[in-house]
């Protein structure tokens, strides 16, 4: 087989995959269980399988919901959820009854609680939530629309999914919850960046439907100086933090993904392709750097 049919054949299972959030989820499974490793909490599978179920189901409902929009900035991803639409949202509600269950069996009434965040933050992020004369006066209708705080609330979203799952899984040990609360800002400055990249992707998009983004209001230029520096900072305060904290040396190990990321952000830069380089490769981060830290700190 020749190099560029090896590349597609491995490309369209992993597109596959992404266009059903499926790689993202995983991704943050994966990243679940590399957590309760790290903080030395019990190994448990129903931790993981909430962030699973609940992560899933959050995705497909704002990609669903979002289609209309995408079919500007993401053509292939808009048709793919128009055409599935009944599935997406079927299986996305099934997902999330299953999530809830599995939170109860997990902690009760918290873990279900903890479990209905991301719901809530998907219902501000991709429905509009204020009356239509109060959102021409405010200027958005939902936080999606909101300059750098849509941003803050992807990225706290899917860190607090993960680390309060594990939390209330048992991480009462100081240490335990040193790793969590360090896992946790690991993983918001994770995703900030990354949500920040998919909005580097759908600028020109974003601009004709007027909503106003870091990329839109900085450009393309500015805005790869910024992903950068925030990920060489990130890079740094990874391997930094188990020399501040009571973390365990495997904890500096994350800072492998400043490395993966300077690499798809290059590539980025240098005209790769935006989609399979945000959908596929950013997406999949933390399913890579899981495989990395999990066999090392269990």
């Amino acid at each position: 087989m020749s190099g560029g049919r090896a590349l597609r054949a491995v490309r369209a299972p992993l597109s596959f995959l992404a266009r059903w959030n499926l790689l993202l989820a995983l991704g943050m499974t994966a990243f679940t269980a590399a957590i309760q490793a790290l903080a030395g909490t019990r190994p448990e599978p129903l931790a993981p399988l909430v962030v699973f179920l609940t992560l899933y189901s959050i995705y497909t409902v704002d990609r669903v919901a979002d289609s209309g929009a995408d079919a500007l900035t993401h053509p292939e991803r808009a048709s793919f959820s128009r055409t599935n639409a009944r599935l997406m949202r079927r299986t996305a509600i099934a997902a999330y009854a299953l999530a809830l269950a599995a939170a109860w069996a997990h902690a009760g009434p918290r873990g279900t609680a903890a479990a209905l965040l991301p719901l809530g933050a998907v219902l501000l992020y991709s429905f509009p939530f204020l009356p239509p004369r109060l959102a021409r006066r405010a200027g958005f209708s939902r936080l999606k629309e909101v300059l750098v705080l849509k941003n803050v609330v992807v990225a706290a979203t899917l860190a607090a999914t993960a680390t309060l799952q594990v939390a209330l899984g048992g991480a009462h040990a100081p240490a335990a919850r040193a790793t969590l609360a360090a896992a946790g800002a690991f993983l918001f400055g994770r995703w900030w960046i990354n949500s920040l990249t998919f909005d580097l992707r759908d600028e020109e998009g974003d601009r004709a439907n007027g909503i106003r983004t870091v990329p839109v209001v900085l450009g393309r230029t500015r805005t790869l100086r910024l992903l950068h520096g925030g990920n060489a900072l990130v890079g740094a305060a990874t391997l930094a933090a188990p020399l501040l904290l009571p973390l365990r040396p495997e904890f500096a190990l994350l800072a492998w993904s400043s490395v993966y990321a300077w690499a798809y952000l290059r590539a980025l830069g240098a005209g790769g392709d935006p989609h399979f380089l945000c959908d596929v490769v950013a997406d999949g981060e933390l399913l890579v750097l899981a495989a990395v830290v999990l066999p090392a700190a269990l």
